[in-house]
């Protein structure tokens, strides 16, 4: 009997001790420099829009924040690493719809659940550019040559949101495309530039460069209406295909974060995008700001899960 209250003591203290440091390293948190995962390769729009918030975020933090590019398998490689990740809050992911998509194409160790979301910071709608040397004008001779023969599309990689998108389009305009995989928009983006494939569909911002100088063409966006930034760009919508699609961006951590980790992280990321400087160099690049928060994220991410589901089945 005395044995057993010595145990019940003794257990007793172990927990108000695990309790006690696991409040105190949440309220001394971040006391290190942060790791956000990218897992792109450096340049695209991920890479590129989470380095901008990651230097006004580290401001509010105080200890640098770390972004490190882990490209592979079509981003699970870097996206399984921060799922198998201590949830200690100093290892987080640069999250994108290829979450989504490669959970439901991929045999991989994770799932939409592995991952508590923090910011939603951006959405894409997928944009069809080619190589300005092909002879398709519009998205109507695109098609047109798609359904006679062979088109070449590069995407960012298997089962991202872009190869997704691709396959939507082969479903709803009756084409066939052959597809060269890369690690992402520095790869994708360039490889059509210089002529090696003829088209592909990514963010504008990835391609904008491209644009201006004159070796890309743009022939359509999957949104609902034509995007302002490029006004003379028509919507698949209007001519005669209603996709819908996009790629969006946020930045999660592995499961279990702790509450007070989780909002000291959503009021950093949160106050880095409103800030002004943020703002105008999102606009620059041509990436436009959505914002959510920890639970809008969640169910934008679920809901995003059982559309992409959808999609998915439609197209075997």
């Amino acid at each position: 009997m005395k044995g057993k209250r010595i145990f019940t003591v003794l257990l007793s203290l172990l927990l108000i001790g695990l309790w006690g440091s696991a409040a105190t390293a949440a309220e001394t948190y971040p006391a290190k420099p942060v790791t956000i995962v990218v897992p792109f390769a450096a340049g695209g729009a991920v890479d590129v829009t989470i380095r901008i918030i990651a230097e006004e975020a580290e401001k509010d933090l105080g200890q640098k924040i770390l972004v490190v590019n882990k490209p592979g398998a079509g981003a699970a490689e870097g996206q399984g690493f921060v799922a198998r990740a201590n949830p200690d809050g100093y290892t987080l992911l640069a999250m994108t719809s290829s979450v989504v998509t490669n959970t439901l194409t991929k045999k991989v160790d994770f799932t939409i659940d592995s991952f508590a979301p923090i910011t939603l910071y951006c959405f894409d709608p997928e944009v069809l550019y080619v190589n300005a040397s092909t002879p398709f004008k519009s998205l109507e001779d695109l098609i047109a040559a798609g359904k006679k023969g062979v088109v070449t599309n590069a995407t960012h990689g298997h089962s991202t949101s872009h190869h997704i998108a691709s396959m939507l389009m082969e479903e709803k305009a009756g084409i066939k495309f052959k597809y060269v995989h890369t690690k992402g928009a520095t790869e994708q983006v360039p490889m059509i530039a210089g002529g090696h494939v003829q088209s592909g569909l990514g963010a504008y911002g990835e391609a904008r460069s491209m644009v201006d100088q004159g070796k890309l063409r743009l022939l359509g966006v999957m949104s609902e209406e034509r995007d302002p930034r490029i006004p003379n760009v028509p919507t698949f919508k209007e001519k005669g295909y209603p996709m819908l699609y996009g790629a969006w961006r946020g930045i999660s951590g592995p499961k279990g974060l702790s509450p007070e980790i989780l909002d000291r992280l959503t009021k950093a990321f949160k106050a880095a995008l409103d800030k002004k400087e943020v703002k105008e160099k999102f606009a620059k690049a041509d990436y436009p700001i959505m914002y959510k928060g920890p639970k809008e994220f969640a169910a934008y991410l679920k809901a995003d899960f059982e559309s992409n589901k959808q999609i998915l089945s439609q197209l075997k």
